[in-house]
């Protein structure tokens, strides 16, 4: 029993061995899988190493690389780099710097710029470190697969002085026939009748430093053709947004309120319109305004005078029976007995100033200082219906009423052509010497004698220039017409049959207008 018992001591205590075995084996396992965990880890930690070196070491190189070299993708003023050397780049840039030349083009200027004109220099180191500036090599990862555009620094150099003296008498000669810029300004607007603010306007000329600065910048960046933008263009000093322009046209507007009328003996004869004001307005250096004596006095003379001034000036007109007659006086001796309108031109002037200036629409009766019976139509004939024709060319005389019908005529003998008493050629008026019965004439004094060269009587003596050339009655004479004036005429005087001058003188009166013409 007790070898049994003993024999089963044994055997349990075999088991119990056994499972502490078994139990010793267990923990041994257990050591063993965290130090092929701890193995593992480390390789990871190598691997992520060598990972972030090559990673580092590609990002070093690439950086590396690319301070010398361009990015995949690039292109220079256009033309591509990619992968190339900077210094190559600009090595090319340099080799024909001696030989250099650029074209400077603009709006029908053109000039070409040689290098050795200007003392060129090129500096091939500074101007690739500045390329390569441009593509942030540090940052490479981010802009690898970017396309890059780059822009040519400015590398060379050159004699600023001398490119001045080459650039300033081209640019001169060429502005001298060239449209130079305007500043904004006013002016008189025909549409809306008012001053207005003109915009500025940019011409054809070149300013002289802008584009000196231009073409400058191209040489610096070794541009071999230079365009002139508008950049370069002279560009107005005064532009339409300046508020002193909207002052100036408010202050001249002041003299465009209206039309003002005018009107000769009661009658229409014009409008002075705010166009027409507006050509008198003088605007000085800062754009004020004023009315221009000058030009107003000008107006006067071409469009008031030269209309209504019919006092010794040339007048066309057709006689009640269809002739069309033209009377000349122009340069005559006679002018104070010559009938027609002398317009006061100072007194006008005057009148029509203070008119703009209060902006009156009221109507100005033009003053003369001479006047007629009516306003001159368009060929300066400015008396009625009633007056004396006088025909030299026919040495026939006519009388018209007020209706216009032929009231008396009759042959005549006018000034002796041969002498050189012609009748003196005009329209006049019968004056206030008209008389009747006997009427001595005397001619003028002869100096030998100390007498008149002639003396005669007359009964109807009907004066129109002075008391010196008339009408009258001859009965000296037996016959008229014909071409007797032209051997045996008056001394100037219209000489008529006694029964004529007789009735002429029953139907005339003072202020008769008399017509002589050929």
């Amino acid at each position: 029993m007790a070898n049994r018992f003993g024999g089963g001591k044994a055997v349990k205590g075999k088991h119990a061995a056994g499972a502490h075995a078994a139990g010793q084996v267990f923990a041994d396992q257990g050591d063993g899988g965290d130090a092929q965990k701890g193995s593992a880890g480390k390789v990871a930690l190598i691997v992520a190493g060598v990972i972030v070196g090559l990673v580092a070491l590609v990002y070093l190189l690439g950086a590396l690389a690319f301070s010398f070299v361009f990015m995949p993708g690039t292109t220079l003023d256009g033309a591509d780099v990619s992968l190339k050397f900077a210094s190559e780049v600009a090595a090319d840039k340099a080799s024909g710097i001696s030989a250099f030349q650029s074209q400077v083009v603009g709006d029908n200027f053109s000039l070409t710029v040689r290098g050795q004109d200007v003392d060129l220099a090129f500096d091939k180191d500074a101007y690739a470190g500045a390329l390569i500036a441009q593509q942030h090599a540090f940052a490479w990862p981010l802009h690898i697969a970017e396309h890059h555009e780059l822009q040519g620094s400015n590398g060379a150099t050159f004699d600023s002085d001398k490119l001045t003296e080459l650039l300033g008498p081209a640019i001169d000669e060429f502005n001298a026939s060239a449209t130079q810029s305007t500043n904004a300004t006013i002016a008189f607007d025909e549409t809306t009748q008012q001053y207005a603010v003109v915009p500025e306007k940019v011409g054809t000329a070149l300013d002289r430093d802008a584009t000196i600065e231009a073409v400058g910048e191209g040489l610096r960046g070794l541009s071999r053709r230079i365009a002139l933008d508008d950049t370069c263009l002279s560009q107005p000093t005064v532009t339409s947004d300046d508020a002193s322009l909207a002052t100036a046209a408010q202050n001249a507007n002041r003299f465009m309120t209206a039309d003002i009328p005018l009107t000769l003996n009661g009658q229409a004869a014009g409008e002075v319109t705010r166009a027409q004001i507006s050509s008198w307005i003088t605007l000085d250096e800062n754009l004020n305004a004023t009315l221009d004596d000058a030009k107003l006095g000008e107006w006067l003379k071409s469009e008031v005078a030269a209309k209504y001034d019919t006092r010794g000036a040339a007048r066309t007109y057709t006689r009640p029976d269809g002739k069309a007659v033209t009377v000349d006086a122009t340069g005559s001796n006679h002018w104070d007995d010559a009938y027609g309108w002398v317009t006061d031109e100072e007194a006008l002037a005057t009148a029509l100033k203070q008119a703009v200036e209060a902006g009156s629409t009221s109507a100005i009766e033009i003053p003369t200082k001479s006047t007629a019976q009516a306003a001159p139509d368009a060929g300066l004939k400015d008396w009625g219906n009633r007056y004396i024709d006088i025909d030299l060319a026919e040495q026939h005389v006519r009388m018209y009423d007020d209706s216009g019908a032929l009231v008396w005529e009759s042959d005549c003998v006018t000034g002796d052509h041969a002498q050189g008493h012609d009748t003196p050629v005009g329209v006049y008026t019968l004056n206030g010497y008209r008389a009747s019965g006997n009427v001595e004439l005397r001619g003028t004094i002869d100096p030998a004698t100390n007498e008149p060269e002639y003396i005669s009587h007359v009964g109807y003596w009907m004066p129109f220039i002075g008391n010196s050339w008339a009408l009258h009655d001859a009965n000296w004479r037996s016959r008229f017409g014909g071409d007797i004036y032209q051997y045996a005429g008056s001394h100037g005087c219209v000489n008529l049959p006694a029964d004529k001058a007789k009735e002429l003188f029953g139907l005339c009166k003072v202020g008769d207008v008399v017509v002589v013409h050929n």
